[in-house]
């Protein structure tokens, strides 16, 4: 039995995040990223203030992926919904990562670029979520419309090995990968 099905209280809080990928072109495609937060009962905020139920937090991040090198080509920052008055002035802080290609070490460029009092937590944790669905909606790009089994883009496959147990290195689907491409 699940710990949920244990649960005889309501729910009272539910962050959704949902990434799509939407083809842009033959070497792009536009990532849209969207958090939708939302509070089921009412509360007391940290400066004593009284807030009804509703959607807390709602934002929305679009970003143009060149597929080839997985380069952030631009960024577009919507905030339909946030708490604080000052919150908007967080629309132009992922401007930065124009140019920024999707590799490893690119979640530890994002906190040190704009992570802390440098962003807001919930754009950062946004991103963060796109950041692997750039490289599955990328390489859905570069082979979707492809009538048989073509070779691999060896560009965007090397940012598969070692990213998760079934790509690790020396394991068979890496090794089925590396047959087909005819390297050791």
């Amino acid at each position: 039995m699940s710990f949920l099905d244990q649960c005889s209280n309501e729910n009272i809080h539910n962050r959704n995040i949902d990434v799509s990928t939407y083809a842009w072109d033959a070497e792009h495609v536009l990532l849209v990223g969207e958090l939708k937060e939302q509070r089921y009962v009412g509360f007391i905020n940290h400066l004593g203030e009284r807030v009804d139920p509703g959607i807390y937090h709602h934002l929305k991040i679009e970003l143009l992926i060149y597929t080839k090198s997985m380069t952030i080509k631009d960024v577009a920052v919507f905030l339909p919904r946030v708490p604080r008055d000052d919150c908007p002035t967080m629309a132009t802080s992922l401007d930065h990562i124009k140019g920024m290609d999707i590799t490893r070490g690119f979640s530890t460029k994002i906190r040190k670029l704009v992570g802390g009092n440098k962003g807001c937590v919930h754009l950062n944790t946004l991103l963060l979520s796109m950041a692997p669905a750039a490289v599955q909606g990328s390489w859905i790009n570069n082979s979707w419309q492809q009538k048989e089994a073509g070779q691999p883009d060896m560009e965007l496959s090397k940012h598969l090995v070692d990213s998760c147990w079934a790509w690790r290195k020396n394991g068979p689907l890496v090794a089925a990968w590396a047959k087909r491409l005819g390297i050791s």
